[in-house]
């Protein structure tokens, strides 16, 4: 697991429609952000060095690939989508927020 903590989500007309795309609100993808979620290096081939993952307040699972902003706090995903089976699966070690 990657030693990264997000605080924030920074969003902007293009990753809200990129959300969009995959059925998501950017208002629900923030959710992840009040309980546990993981971070871990991103595998994928993509601009975003890290994949977050986490569940939203009603326990639907969301993979979100974020990248760094200017505030270490705050970063900026570049979309999400509902979880994958092997997604689920990364979820057995989380860290809590506060």
């Amino acid at each position: 697991m990657a030693d990264v903590l997000v605080e924030q989500f920074y969003w902007d007309d293009f990753n809200i429609d990129k959300v969009a795309q995959h059925s998501l609100r950017a208002e629900y993808v923030d959710e992840v952000l009040y309980g546990a979620y993981r971070v871990d290096e991103n595998r994928a081939s993509g601009r975003a060095p890290y994949l977050l993952i986490g569940r939203t307040e009603d326990g639907q699972c969301v993979a979100i690939p974020i990248e760094p902003t200017n505030d270490p706090a705050v970063w900026r995903p570049v979309t999400a989508w509902r979880c994958k089976p092997f997604e689920w699966a990364r979820l057995g070690q989380l860290r809590r927020r506060y």
